[in-house]
């Protein structure tokens, strides 16, 4: 399919969504944007009110219009809360689809941009987590992956299998999707190893290919479709070639909703059937699927989670995580009201829109203040590079945990011997 037909269909199928829509209103209470302004502009039924007027040429593209839109944060919670189905992320790709350089240019200055390609080189990846706490005028965001970073080396496990212990039974193969040209996996390579250790314990021999790249998500929520496909096609390569070559049962991707989402997307961006969502897993969502393996021990703490926006509305992987979790004796689990809502993490909005992401911060610490846990689980990569910010500028004293970090804490203390013992052979 050429450029031009894909962005033909993401207007048409966006505006055809739009009049899907039958103006209840019941999306407006879990809209992190609308919270926070209470603007009807900033509401996932105000925006739809503007794209269909903008895609039927009753508006003008203004930087009023062009603030409103690119002021979603793209969480898609609106669509599970929609009773019309209407999918609410095709309708702002259809803006993003018509009105082209426009709103990307609008939302994303040329620094950004720029940026971001730069940033599909491991090398300037590794530069750009060591000088970012030291340089000013570093996105914030930046800032925070850094203050996360991990001592591991993501290097080491790139183009190596690694086996089921040899007193287990093999239950599958997966191929793990992580790569050196993000920020994401360089930055928490932790999870990478705990992934490895909590699968292989599980009876999941691991490929870890060293050819994946992005997966194309920020380039979707930017509206560079075109380079979203690229990259789409790229990694269903990759995974075919391994695919072939081993037998690949699944394609997990650690804890990072959007990444999982995305991969989710390329059926629809390359028009091909993939039985993709039968294949992509996050990490505990797989074992929810085939069951736990082994004696989780006690970990005695109290935590709250915040909900991945893309692993619970696109991938609806969050009820599998919160199984799994429940089974770890000792936890005390105390539910945010707003877990369901938004942090403001996504594609460098604190960044892009202080004013909205201040109010969505301030809700979220109130929440978190009512609760008191020790740690905060958090299901996605960026959304903790995002926490990492929060705590330290309010000065907050939590732990911040990943839900496959916590599976792996619960293994390491349950009395099984030879857990963690992983070894890489090279492919």
């Amino acid at each position: 399919m050429g450029s031009d037909d894909l962005y033909r269909r993401f207007v048409e199928e966006g505006l055809n969504e739009a009049y899907k829509c039958v103006h209840c209103g019941f999306c407006l209470p879990t809209c992190p944007t609308y919270r926070a302004t209470w603007n009807e502009a900033d509401s996932p039924r105000g925006r739809i009110y503007l794209v269909k007027a903008l895609l039927t040429g009753k508006l003008q593209p203004t930087e009023t219009l062009l603030e409103h839109l690119d002021a979603c944060v793209i969480c898609r919670r609106c669509e599970t809360a929609c009773p019309s189905g209407v999918q609410y992320s095709k309708v702002l790709e259809a803006a993003y689809a018509y009105l082209g350089d426009k709103l990307i240019n609008y939302g994303y200055p040329w620094h950004v941009r720029t940026g971001f390609k730069l940033l599909e080189s491991p090398m300037a990846i590794k530069l750009a987590l060591s000088v970012s706490n030291s340089l000013p005028g570093i996105p914030s965001h930046m800032k925070g992956f850094a203050r996360s970073r991990d001592r591991e080396r993501l290097d080491d496990v790139l183009g190596k299998v690694f086996r089921v212990p040899s007193d287990k039974p093999v239950r599958g193969r997966v191929l793990l999707f992580v790569t050196n040209s993000c920020v994401a996996w360089q930055s928490h390579t932790h999870l990478v190893y705990a992934t490895i250790r909590v699968l292989t314990w599980n009876g999941f021999e691991v490929v870890v290919p060293r050819e994946f790249k992005c997966c194309g998500a920020p380039y979707m929520h930017m509206g560079m479709f075109n380079k979203a496909v690229e990259l789409a096609r790229h990694n269903i390569d990759v995974f075919d070639k391994y695919d072939k070559a081993y037998g690949i049962d699944y394609i997990v991707v650690p804890d990072s909703g959007g990444c999982q989402a995305q991969w989710l997307e390329y059926e629809r961006l390359l028009n091909a059937k993939l039985n993709l969502r039968q294949r992509v897993m996050n990490t505990l969502q797989l074992l929810d699927r085939v069951g736990l393996v082994g004696e989780l021990g006690p970990v005695k703490m109290r935590i709250s989670i915040q909900h991945s926006c893309h692993l619970m509305n696109a991938a609806k992987a969050h009820d599998a995580i919160l199984r799994i979790i429940s089974k770890i004796p000792g936890l005390e689990i105390r539910g945010l009201d707003t877990a369901d809502i938004c942090c403001g993490a996504g594609m460098m909005y604190p960044d892009r829109h202080p004013d909205i992401a201040r109010e969505i911060t301030r809700q979220k610490i109130e929440d978190l203040m009512r609760h008191k846990p020790d740690a905060l689980i958090l299901e996605s990569v960026t959304c903790k590079a995002h926490w990492a910010n929060i705590i330290r500028d309010n000065n907050i004293s939590i732990r911040l945990l990943y839900p496959t970090e916590l599976l792996d804490t619960s293994y390491m203390s349950g009395g099984n011997p030879g857990y963690g013992m992983i070894e890489g052979v090279i492919l």
